[in-house]
């Protein structure tokens, strides 16, 4: 059985239980901690904290706006992705690499190697790793550096077990 009157968490005053929000969880009914007004209230108003530059961000967010503009700019080298190298480690920072290769090769849909067309991935002819870090990412995603190979044409290739004639 709901009380007749019920202290809003929020606002701190004895309301009556008609003014809550009623929930069933476990099978059995019971008042929410803030009544109608506070929790619309509340869900209304987003809350801020500062960003490192000075700037308001919201809670949920790393940066402020104008930050996050600034953190997706474009990659065009490998030293540009080098940050993430540092912070993550190098498998990480070539995953922007390999994302954009995946774009380039997409309309291929299957291994050029045997033919296999449930799932392909895309090889590097030279390993990302063997480039400098002044070296284009557009130049190691070079139509030519690049193969659709299945998973165990691939795994073939990167082991030396697989020649594909280039």
């Amino acid at each position: 059985m709901l009380p007749k009157y019920k202290v809003c968490a929020n606002c701190s005053t004895n309301k009556p239980s008609s003014e809550f929000h009623t929930r069933k969880d476990k099978g059995y009914i019971y008042l929410k901690s803030y009544c109608k007004c506070c929790s619309s209230a509340k869900n209304k108003t987003t809350q801020y904290d500062k960003c490192s530059c000075g700037k308001n961000k919201t809670k949920r967010s790393n940066a402020c706006q104008s930050c996050t503009n600034i953190s997706q700019q474009k990659y065009e080298t490998l030293e540009d992705i080098s940050h993430y190298r540092n912070k993550y480690g190098q498998s990480a920072a070539f995953n922007i690499v390999r994302g954009r290769a995946r774009n380039a090769m997409k309309h291929i849909t299957q291994c050029q190697s045997c033919g296999y067309s449930k799932h392909v991935e895309v090889c590097h002819i030279k390993p990302i790793s063997e480039f400098t870090n002044d070296t284009l990412i557009s130049d190691i995603n070079d139509i030519t550096n690049l193969y659709i190979l299945c998973p165990n044409c691939h795994w073939e290739f990167d082991n030396g077990l697989l020649d594909i004639g280039i």
